[in-house]
């Protein structure tokens, strides 16, 4: 391939070795640079400067750098990805423990050992779609719980898949943060949703209601509702988390939430955007459903 059309396709970014395959000697590439046709941006790595400079070449040059024995990792490589981050910073290489490389400017590298987490994507090495939802949820802060249940909930990954990374890196930077995303997304009976609004009713002085009750339908099926007022048959349904997250238990809660409604029961379901964004709006519908409710 051409030097031309390999960075035309590579986001204007292209290594010292990269460039000798594509048939360019030392002097040449020696001559782009003092031209500033092409400016260093790592060891060993160029940017062509008459490309954009985007999001994807900075991520381009950091897995550059690290190539061939090193990987992206965190948001970085979720956003190479798709895991559904909204940019690729902090970005962050690994090199495997005692390598000995420049310092580079723009990213961060850290020495980690991967233990063969790592795969080729899109001609880049970044670390598992497991391995790399844990270290960016962590590396999300407040984000990280949000972005995890979206992962699960898109199946982009499962559970198991990623309690099988986690327990492979214990130990790692980050790996007690890890484990208590994981145990939120996995816990049915208390997830971060249902605190959440457990937390709104308490604080709010709402009394009267249960939470995961379970009551048996008119068609002899059990129903769990997430945190129901039995005497008003009012449930309120928490939607949004690793429990929900796949096709056929969304058809299931949809029908189950049918035959509550048949049984007389009125179900609210309430999204973690509303419980964190509108709280007030949440309480006062509650509220003003609880009064007709009660009412009747």
């Amino acid at each position: 391939m051409k030097v031309d059309e390999f960075v035309a396709t590579h986001d204007g970014v292209i290594s010292r070795a990269q460039a000798k395959q594509c048939g360019m000697s030392d002097d040449q590439i020696a001559r782009k640079v003092a031209k500033k046709e092409w400016v260093r941006r790592a060891p060993g790595v160029y940017f062509v400067v008459a490309f954009p400079w985007t999001a994807a070449a900075r991520v381009r040059i950091a897995a550059e750098f690290v190539r061939p024995v090193g990987a992206l990792i965190g948001v970085a490589a979720a956003w190479w990805l798709a895991l559904g981050v909204a940019g690729p910073h902090p970005i962050v290489a690994a090199l495997p423990p005692g390598s000995s490389r420049p310092k580079p400017a723009g990213f961060t590298t850290v020495q980690r050992d991967l233990r063969g987490d790592r795969v080729l994507h899109r001609g880049l090495w970044v670390t598992t779609r497991a391995l790399t939802t844990l270290d960016a949820a962590v590396a999300l802060g407040r984000e990280g719980q949000p972005f995890l249940d979206r992962v699960l909930q898109q199946k982009k990954v499962g559970l198991d898949e990623l309690r099988v990374a986690q327990s492979r890196h214990l130990g790692r930077r980050g790996s007690g943060a890890a484990h208590r995303l994981l145990v939120q997304a996995a816990d049915r009976a208390a997830s971060t949703a249902e605190r959440v609004a457990i937390a709104l009713l308490r604080g709010g002085g709402v009394s009267g209601w249960e939470v995961n009750l379970e009551v048996l339908l008119s068609d002899g099926r059990e129903a769990v509702i997430d945190i129901a007022f039995r005497e008003a048959k009012f449930a309120l349904e928490i939607d949004g988390w690793a429990f929900h997250q796949d096709p056929e238990r969304f058809i299931s809660r949809r029908a189950r939430k049918r035959a509550l409604v048949a049984d007389g029961w009125v179900v609210a379901e309430v999204t973690w955007k509303e419980l964190t964004e509108q709280p007030e709006k949440v309480l006062d519908e509650i509220r003003r459903t609880l009064a007709h409710r009660l009412a009747r």
